[in-house]
């Protein structure tokens, strides 16, 4: 070891305090890096195992292939299986042959080769899967709901069919899903087979009651195809074969399992969301690293600062620059060495802890099947790319703090050391203040600036320390809140159950269920949507329906920041009289204006659903009509009367989901105008339901409706869709904030790390002030002004800085957020909290120095 290193070593040690500051930032960095890395990578891979069990490992459907093209696949040897269904949806449904009510009795079927049934069924179950067509396995479920004591190796008796009813116009309409009153069941077939396979709740065959296998050598007819196939080797090229293998077959009609594929790190054009999640990664990652080479520029400058004496010393007896240089280097390395493992074992820690929390919850929600039955949470990944990554970005981070340190510690001269020349390099001219400063603050305002300008680079390295935290929190806070506006998992429903009969039954049923144990409160809540644009299915093809009119979404009627907005749709929400009267009661509307001949609405003039929200629509849109050219048949025109504020207060606002156009009416008048309109079978009503018993009250409203004096009726229990929406809302909250909140931290203590040690070097400079006759009360005034210059230095180009990044920020994601709104809320926090970290900051340093003894502290370092 050099003398030079030696030398670094002594430094290291003698400053104590110092390098374990810097020790800490360079840990903090670190684990923030790691947990950022791991962090992703484990919970990429969880979610891929996750698609895996909920939606079966599956990387490709294709629709409407021949046999030809069948048998093509199965012999291409990139492909691991392929697996084949029949989509005819006239043998999609079966009827028990046993005693017991439709609702039980009635279920779905689907048909699959022992391939496909394999990828499809994820879940552990008793048994082996159907290899032909008198095979099946059945949901445990579905035998317990119709008492059939069953189970592998017994035969099971059922129709074989399909569920359907007929509208007015003798339209027919196939049905799967929950069972409906005014449904019809057509036999095609009865048969009998043998249970191979109970299930117990298999995720990816939700729907379906029954998995009945198929003949060796059966092929559909090509409209009822849908071959399923895993590729053998699924990683980065995955998107890329598949398009290879569809391309050499022919084949027309496909879709990708892009949730599976991503985590493989496969990735297209397309893949919006994905690409999304990676850059805000980047965008974090861009952010830790600046953050950190801040902090750890501050740390080697302070510690250059202290030592500028020592390397003029070390000048003086011959040292090269490249020698002082290589002091700093090496300072730096040992202290990598050091920090750089410590930060790798505090992220995983960190990561451990973060993955078990929010996998636990990930688990309990049901976002896993079968995950209530399953303990512990998401399992960290050890991948040695990810740690080497780690290391190298560490590395860079370090060696980018040191670039400035290193070069201005080269250049220190002996003479100018020594009398400490290079630490404040100043002409009296530049010394100057201008004399309204005087007149404002005092003589102490005064001089506080006069030693602001006079201590140069430390001043410098403060309020640059002060400024990036500033702008680091205001542009994190945009950040999360431009993510947390787009989340569409954001939705929080009022009711937890949901009933729906006739609407000339409401009444009825409102009576009924007053009646039921358990429900705190219900009302109307009926969603109708407008269609501007008909969506694409799974199999590609376009939905044939039925548009709305388009004029009301002329581009026209639209504030400018949502000039660009593509509206498919737009939704009627019909609720309470008495509730409607509210909303108009609380902007200050006439009732009459909504409860006469014509049937208008209010507009919510807001896309995120924010109150902070700019409009989407100008005045002009108010009169436009919402409606069908052919009114027979569709849901009633709709008249926009006002445009009203997202505000709150009321469920009907709660209602909405993110990202949705809606119109609010009231539901007496709604009906009166569906009336003339739609048919009376299309005519429901439907009802929300508060309770904190879903279970129970769900099951009470099903044992009503089973007494047969409702000619329709639907019921549905939210409550699992609402935690598993709530729980996703809440891991990337607590990813985003939790994130925040790191940074936050390590900018607060850059801030405190840089004052309390910029206030150490000046001890001689205090005592030479008190020397002079400054009393205790004009010094302190001198401090407080120090302190309330930095803090506005900090806030006059801090802000206009973050708005700016933030701006450069939304215009990446202008596609989705549309208006640029900052988050001026927090800026007077942000401000408040900047002027007290700084104040008590001074006050916990000059705390430590108020007992100095003048002539000790002025005799210090004499040479």
């Amino acid at each position: 070891m050099n003398i030079m290193a030696r030398l670094t070593l002594r430094h290291l040690r003698e400053n104590m305090k110092r390098t374990v500051v810097t020790i800490l930032g360079i840990v903090m960095a670190t684990s923030l890096i790691t947990a950022m890395l791991l962090g992703a990578f484990s919970a990429i891979d969880f979610f891929g195992d996750v698609e895996i069990h909920m939606n079966g490992n599956v990387h490709a459907a294709c629709y409407k292939v021949t046999e030809e093209q069948f048998k093509a696949l199965k012999e291409d040897p990139r492909i691991e299986s392929v697996g084949l269904m029949d989509t005819d949806s006239v043998i999609s449904a079966v009827r028990l042959s046993c005693e017991g009510e439709d609702r039980f009795r009635i279920g779905n079927i689907v048909h699959g080769d022992t391939s496909f049934l394999t990828a499809k069924v994820t879940d552990e179950y008793e048994g082996t899967l159907p290899a032909s067509s008198s095979e099946v396995a059945v949901e445990r479920k579905f035998l317990d709901d119709n008492g059939l004591d069953l189970s592998v190796g017994d035969t099971i008796t059922f129709e074989e069919g399909n569920r359907y009813s007929i509208d007015a116009d003798g339209n027919v309409t196939y049905w799967a899903g929950n069972y409906r009153s005014e449904e019809s069941f057509e036999t095609i077939d009865t048969v009998t087979c043998t249970i191979t396979a109970v299930l117990n709740g298999n995720y990816p065959t939700r729907g379906y009651d029954i998995l009945r296998g198929l003949d060796e050598g059966y092929f559909p007819e090509q409209d009822n195809t849908m071959i399923t196939f895993t590729l053998k080797k699924c990683d980065h090229t995955a998107n890329s074969q598949i398009n290879d293998i569809v391309s050499l077959y022919g084949i027309e009609h496909i879709s990708k399992n892009s949730e599976l594929l991503v985590t493989r790190f496969s990735f297209e054009k397309g893949m919006g969301g994905f690409a999304s999640f990676f850059s805000m990664m980047l965008v974090g990652l861009t952010i830790v690293v600046s953050t950190s080479v801040i902090l750890i520029v501050n740390s080697f400058g302070m510690s250059l600062a202290e030592r500028m004496r020592y390397l003029g010393m070390l000048a003086s007896v011959g040292a090269t620059g490249k020698q002082k240089r290589f002091s700093v280097y090496f300072e730096g390395l040992v202290l990598g060495v050091i920090g750089i493992p410590l930060g790798i074992l505090a992220g995983i820690l960190g990561t451990k802890i973060t993955l078990l929390v929010l996998g636990s919850k990930m688990l309990e929600s049901g976002m896993v099947n079968g995950g209530d039955k399953m303990t512990g949470g998401i399992p960290v990944v050890y991948s040695p790319a990810v740690f080497l990554a780690v290391v190298v970005i560490s590395g860079l981070t370090i060696l980018i703090s040191l670039l400035a340190p290193s070069v201005k510690a080269s250049r220190v001269m002996p003479i100018d050391a020594l009398r400490e020349t290079n630490t404040v390099k100043l002409k009296a001219r530049s010394l100057r203040t201008n004399p309204i400063v005087r007149k404002i603050l005092g003589y102490e305002g005064e001089l506080a600036l006069k030693n602001i300008k006079r201590n140069g680079f430390k001043s410098k390295v403060i309020s640059f320390s002060i400024t990036v935290s500033v702008i680091l929190f205001l542009t994190i806070d945009y950040f999360c809140e431009s993510v947390d506006k787009v989340n569409k998992y954001d939705y929080d429903a009022p009711y937890q159950v949901s009933a729906s009969c006739y609407y000339d039954q409401k009444d009825m049923l409102k009576e009924d269920l007053a009646g039921i144990d358990g429900i705190k409160d219900m009302y109307i809540c009926d969603f109708v949507a407008y269609k501007f644009k008909p969506g694409v299915r799974a199999d590609g093809e376009v939905e044939e329906i039925v548009l709305a009119n388009a004029s009301i979404t002329n581009p026209s009627f639209r504030t400018d920041d949502y000039k660009g907005l593509d509206i498919n749709s737009m939704a009627v929400l019909a609720i309470e009289d008495d509730d409607f009267r509210e909303i108009l009661s609380r902007n200050g509307l006439p009732e009459d204006k909504y409860f006469g001949e014509v049937l208008r609405g209010l507009m919510i003039n807001s896309y995120f659903h924010k109150s902070s929200d700019k409009p989407i629509f100008n005045e002009s849109i108010i009169g436009q009509s919402l409606y069908y050219d052919e009114a027979m048949g569709n849901p009633p025109a709709v008249e926009v009367g006002d445009l009203i504020p997202y505000e709150g207060g009321s469920y009907a606002y709660e209602l909405l989901p993110k990202e949705s156009i809606v119109l609010i009416v009231p539901e007496s008048m709604y009906y009166k105008s569906a009336v003339m309109v739609l048919p009376d079978e299309r005519l429901v009503a439907s009802f929300g339901i508060e309770t904190d018993n879903a279970e129970a009250v769900e099951q009470a409203i099903e044992d009503l409706f089973a007494e047969g004096k409702y000619e329709y009726y639907y019921s549905s229990d939210l409550t699992q869709t609402l935690v598993i929406m709530n729980t996703v809302t809440l891991i990337l909250k607590v990813s985003m904030y939790g994130f925040t909140t790191l940074l936050t931290l390590v900018a607060v203590a850059n801030i405190i790390n840089t004052i309390s040690t910029g206030i150490l070097l000046r001890r001689k400079e205090f005592a030479m002030y008190r020397s002079v006759g400054m009393d205790a009360h004009g010094f302190k005034k001198m401090i407080r002004l120090e302190t309330f210059l930095y803090g506005i230095k900090a806030v006059l180009f801090g802000i206009p800085i973050s708005i700016l990044l933030s701006y450069i920020m939304y215009s990446r994601m202008r596609g989705n957020l549309f208006a640029f709104v900052p988050n001026y809320r927090m800026y007077p926090v942000v401000i408040a909290a900047v002027f007290g970290v700084i104040g008590l900051s001074m006050l916990m340093s000059m705390n430590k120095i108020k007992n100095d003894e003048i002539i000790d502290v002025l005799k210090e370092d004499i040479c």
